[in-house]
């Protein structure tokens, strides 16, 4: 065979592996506007925004989506819900393989007599902790307490701790 022939066959061949592959665990993806973008590998979704795989989905203003890192990148009105509960913020990063969320600004949980508000919080959705810095306050039963960390398991419902 062509060594050129055979190189250019390989190069597609090693370009569509990862796609191929990325494909297999597409989330669903919903909005009012989508493109690519070749250079970063991302699809850059505007409007309504809606990112769905398995039991987890993200909503947002706008997002970047990598299919291949699985990684989300989120901004604006950004909700994050798994499992019945709901965290809301601002930004959100995604690490989709390491199944870790990362949310800043303005974060809100609710969930029956408790709200924890938060800049920050990282959410490790395999263990169901929830890491809360950056000005804290958590609402318990009527009672409100200002915190600088907090850390809280979303499966048994409880604080594991508070700073």
């Amino acid at each position: 065979m062509n060594t050129k022939i055979f190189r250019s066959l390989l190069f597609a061949l090693l370009l569509l592996l990862p796609t191929a592959t990325a494909l297999a665990g597409r989330p669903d993806i919903s909005c009012d506007k989508q493109t690519f973008d070749i250079f970063t590998g991302r699809y850059l979704l505007d409007g309504n925004v809606r990112v769905a795989e398995k039991d987890r989905a993200v909503t947002a203003d706008h997002a970047q989506v990598s299919l291949i890192t699985q990684e989300v990148w989120a901004q604006g009105n950004v909700t994050l819900l798994q499992e019945g509960y709901t965290f809301r913020g601002e930004d959100l990063y995604v690490e989709g393989r390491g199944h870790i969320a990362h949310l800043k600004q303005d974060i809100l949980f609710q969930r029956g007599d408790l709200t924890i508000q938060a800049d920050d919080v990282v959410f490790n959705w395999d263990t169901k902790i929830a890491e809360c810095t950056g000005n804290v306050t958590r609402i318990l039963a009527g009672e409100k307490r200002n915190l600088s960390r907090l850390v809280y398991n979303v499966a048994t419902e409880e604080i594991v701790s508070e700073e």
